[in-house]
């Protein structure tokens, strides 16, 4: 207890619990007087302490919220599958004691994908961290969580037409005509595990994507191939409403433990479900469509979104490339003028590409 006397009257100082000091007169020369003026206001100020101190809230309470008022969300899929990951290693812990450092930890350990696979984790969990804050006032701060990707790079991962021709035969059937339909429309697999009936026209060789469920707010007309309208052929009298169904039931999630048995049964790694867009693009730009038609089957908003495909074909550089033509006049460029002359390129071994056809090595199309 600090008590001191000057000029004939006691003064108090007292440290508050926020930490801030307060000195100030008792009014009294009373010195028992001033001791219970100084303990009533000790009293005073860990009570208010106590009514601005928020009631702790466990994890396993913002991810309930956040999943109720995030249910509309395109990616929702995606924040119930990273939540329940985190939840099998945070259940029951308060959000103050999650911190950078666990959070660091877990990713790091346990998550053996790329860093841009990590990175969506975390931004994630910083997300409900900034909601419980600014919206549900439920913390007072935000963790400075890890950012593992650097230069804000787009990873882009494909695979070849025989490499996609193994994964298939090792996929039970069902998720095979799924992974087929997805590398036939570069559909994200939102889109295509919620496609539904209403939505195709065999007839007119179209699917349809409503504006709420694409990635940039806008409506997408999906043109259907020869090997897209085989796929939902097949799938025709399944399911009432839905495309693609398991047991009688609409598929909820393809990223499954099968999923991932048949990658590595194919030996194919570092490869997500969303890389089957990637596959897709990849391949049509390998076959020379250009840019902007790219940008406009996939539905992208920005140009800049497919020009990480553009290198993937050159051919419409080899004119300007050909402008020099310091070999022909040297003769230095015989050679390779004859190898251009005859070179026809091959498609890989076992298969034959006709648009985005998949022919295994028996002649059979999938």
């Amino acid at each position: 207890m600090a008590l001191w006397k000057r000029a004939n009257t006691y003064y108090v100082d007292i440290t508050a619990p926020d930490g801030s000091r307060i000195k100030h007169t008792t009014g009294t020369a009373d010195r028992e007087k001033a001791k219970e003026y100084h303990d009533k206001l000790k009293a005073q100020l860990w009570d208010l302490a106590r009514l601005k101190q928020k009631p702790k809230r466990s994890w396993d309470e913002a991810a309930l919220r956040w999943l109720k008022e995030k249910a509309h969300k395109k990616s929702y899929r995606d924040d119930v599958q990273r939540i329940r990951w985190f939840t099998g290693h945070l259940r029951g812990k308060t959000l103050d004691q999650i911190d950078r450092s666990l959070v660091d930890g877990l990713v790091t350990r346990h998550i053996h994908g790329t860093d841009r696979t990590k990175d969506l984790y975390v931004a994630l969990i910083r997300a409900i961290f900034r909601r419980a804050m600014r919206e549900w006032e439920w913390i007072d701060a935000v963790p400075a969580f890890k950012t593992y990707s650097v230069g804000g790079k787009v990873r882009v991962r494909w695979i070849t037409e025989e490499q996609a021709e193994t994964l298939l035969k090792e996929l039970p059937a069902h998720q095979r005509e799924v992974v087929v339909f997805a590398l036939a429309t570069g559909l994200r697999q939102g889109n295509v595990l919620d496609l539904t009936w209403d939505r195709v026209n065999l007839a007119r060789r179209i699917a349809t994507i409503e504006h709420g469920d694409t990635k940039n707010g806008e409506a997408l007309g999906v043109p259907l191939n020869d090997l897209a309208a085989a796929v939902l052929m097949r799938q025709q009298g399944k399911h009432e409403s839905h495309v693609f169904t398991f047991r009688g039931r609409p598929l909820r999630s393809a990223n499954t433990r099968a999923w991932r048995k048949a990658l590595r049964r194919a030996a194919i790694t570092n490869f997500r479900w969303h890389d089957l867009r990637h596959t897709w693009a990849s391949w049509l730009r390998q076959n020379d469509v250009p840019t902007w038609v790219l940008q406009e089957l996939g539905g992208w908003k920005s140009e800049s979104m497919v020009r990480r495909y553009a290198h993937l074909s050159v051919k419409h550089l080899q004119p300007y490339a050909d402008q020099l033509t310091f070999g022909s006049r040297t003769g230095l460029a015989g050679e390779a003028q004859k190898t251009a002359e005859v070179h026809v390129p091959k498609s890989p071994p076992g298969t034959a590409q006709t648009g985005l056809r998949l022919v295994t090595r028996d002649g059979v199309t999938v």
